[in-house]
């Protein structure tokens, strides 16, 4: 689910850099693997909202309130309620399916998004803070014009975790280790990163409907994939939706 997310942002960051100062509503369907042992790839509907009242905003299922704004600089704060890595333990292969389950959190944050003036590249950061540890994360992207109906933004990205946060959701404590025949020992995560790339294509049937698709992946750091419930270092994903603007 939280792969999913991404792709959410991914989507959200290609309608609202295409069609600022409008409103939009949208769904969309988007399919993802798991980097946990025996977990299925899963798909899930994506709501992909695009609202602004005032300096209140809403992207994707991200609320927030811009602090500052200028034709380059736009810093915010906002709230992401499925923050996280969550998975049911029950999803998990026989003989690690009796680890607690991971929940979703909510997060709040800091978010800085800058027009470089170079290439046409725009950057942002953002660092958000939960009850389960803190995660940092830098971007960029560009919008790629093929003709006036489809527009391709390719992206990268670069994420930090702190330990607490990597941890709760790949720690493993000794209680879940008795629990579960195929883990040998305890585990606890230090702090971690991941890096990912995203291609967007936004294809406009009128001025009031788009139809967007997307694909990325998320490479993760040893801190993650040496956890003894984890057996892929990364994931993949793919999407698709529709909104309409007004």
């Amino acid at each position: 689910m939280k792969k999913i997310i991404l792709g959410l942002t991914a989507l959200t960051m290609a309608t609202t850099a295409l069609a600022e100062n409008k409103y939009g509503v949208g769904l969309g369907l988007g399919v993802s693997d798991s980097i946990y042992k025996g977990a299925d790839d899963r798909s899930y509907p994506m709501p992909l909202l695009d609202i602004n009242y005032g300096d209140f905003y809403v992207k994707g299922i991200t609320v927030g309130y811009n602090l500052y704004q200028n034709d380059t600089l736009t810093t915010s704060i906002f709230v992401d309620p499925l923050a996280g890595f969550a998975v049911d333990g029950a999803d998990l292969a026989r003989g690690y399916d009796n680890i607690d389950d991971r929940k979703f959190q909510t997060m709040a944050g800091l978010r800085m998004d800058y027009k470089t003036g170079l290439y046409d590249i725009r950057t942002s950061a953002s660092a958000q803070f939960g009850e389960h540890g803190a995660e940092g994360k830098i971007s960029a992207f560009r919008i790629y014009s093929v003709n006036d109906k489809l527009t391709l933004i390719p992206a990268i990205h670069m994420k930090g975790y702190t330990d607490d946060y990597t941890n709760y959701y790949f720690g493993v404590t000794s209680e879940e280790k008795n629990k579960n025949r195929n883990i040998k020992e305890e585990y606890t995560a230090d702090a971690a990163y991941s890096f990912g790339a995203t291609l967007t294509a936004d294809y406009k049937l009128n001025d009031k409907i788009a139809l967007m698709a997307f694909t990325g992946f998320e490479k993760f750091s040893s801190e993650v994939t040496d956890s003894p419930i984890v057996e892929d270092n990364t994931l993949f994903l793919v999407g698709a939706g529709a909104k309409y603007f007004f």
